[in-house]
Formats: structure tokens, sequence, C-alpha cells
């Protein structure tokens, strides 16, 4: 990547910042999200750069750890309880000797790890979702009207729901159904209109538009 490349990606992330850091983290927010069918799941593509302010940026350089946690709640628009939970994990710290980000992310039952030379790249790793499984085609009905909600968390600290979150990780992609019993489960009032949700640097929820199957 060229100097000047790298220079205009780095005005665009910090215009980005600037305009999120002004916005009510703990407020619900629309977000236009991408869904399509792929193999046996209903897959998304978004994005929740507002999670970051400038601050939360630069600590990304400082080489302590950053972690992001996303929960994924799929509904049936006429229904409080979900149909399907998805969590992902991401772990980012710059190595100072190797001068690498490494990203370790966790989710849909494995374990992966990147590495990248630029910041840009890591904000852009951990606050993207590209064509991301978040429910199996036999929890989705053809017709009914479904949405996205999804709750992102930056350096979660709650220590009962990290816990948790450590079991549901080792799911397979195909588990999505959680025990009514779990810090999870919850219908979209006690989960996204509740403004208590504390624990973390900074929380983010997020609403996408509604979405149906159509029969083929």
């Amino acid at each position: 990547m060229s100097t000047r490349v790298f220079a205009r990606m780095f005005i665009v992330v910090l215009a980005i910042l600037a305009s999120s850091s002004i916005a009510n983290a703990q407020s619900t927010t629309f977000n236009r999200m991408k869904f399509a069918e792929k193999g046996a799941s209903i897959v998304v593509s978004t994005d929740f750069t507002q999670l970051f302010d400038s601050e939360a940026y630069q600590d990304l350089s400082s080489g302590f750890p950053t972690t992001v946690v996303l929960r994924i709640y799929t509904y049936l628009n006429t229904r409080e309880a979900p149909v399907s939970v998805k969590i992902v994990r991401w772990r980012a710290v710059y190595d100072l000797w190797e001068e690498k980000y490494i990203v370790r992310i966790e989710g849909m039952g494995r374990t992966r790890t990147r590495r990248f030379d630029s910041r840009v790249e890591v904000l852009r790793t951990l606050t993207q979702l590209r064509a991301v499984p978040v429910a199996s085609l036999d929890t989705i009905d053809i017709g009914p009207y479904y949405f996205l909600a999804m709750v992102a968390q930056l350096n979660p600290i709650d220590r009962r729901m990290l816990a948790e979150m450590r079991q549901w990780l080792t799911k397979s992609s195909n588990q999505s159904r959680l025990d009514s019993s779990s810090n999870f489960f919850g219908s979209f009032v006690s989960v996204f209109v509740n403004p208590k949700l504390q624990g973390a640097d900074r929380t983010v929820r997020l609403r996408s538009q509604r979405f149906y199957r159509s029969a083929r």
C-alpha cells in the first residue's frame, strides 16, 4: 500500500470516528444491512464503526489488548424472543517486537488468527461483518418478516457474561438456539431498550431493516 493511499485511508477513518463519537452509544441505531441466503444459513453484511472513538482507535497501537464482543439476535417481527443468537469475539493486540497487529477471532465454532500491518485494517476487521451466518434456514420461515438486532461491546468486563460467552463461542455455526435461562437470551425490550446495560468501555445497539425469505 502506497503512503498516499494509506494517508487517505487514515483521514477517512478519523472522519468516521469523529462523527461516531458524537452519537449516543447507549441508544439503538438503525443500520441498513445486507441479507442473503448462503448454503444453509442467512448471512449478513454490515459495519458498526461507531463502537470506536478516536481514543479507542489510538489504543489499538498501545500494546495492550482490545476486545470486541458482538451478540447478534434474529427476531421474528411479531415475537419478543429471538429465534437465533450468534456471538463473535475479536481480540486485537499490537506486537511491539514483530511490529504487527494480531487479531484473534472466535465464533461460529472456530478460532482463527490474522496479522495486519496497519491500524486501519484492524479497525475494519473489528467493526465489519461480511457474509456472516446469523441464522440457519430452518429457523427462518418463508413469508413472515424478521429483523436483526446487535449489541456490540468494547472491552466488556462483566465476568458472568464473559464466562457464558466462552461456552457459546465453542458452538458450531448451526447451533443458534439458546436456553431461556441464558444471560444472552432476552426479548428485544429487555436487551435493547433497557439503558442500564453496563460493564464495557462502550456499548452500541443496532437494529436492521425488516427482511423475509421468498419461495424459490
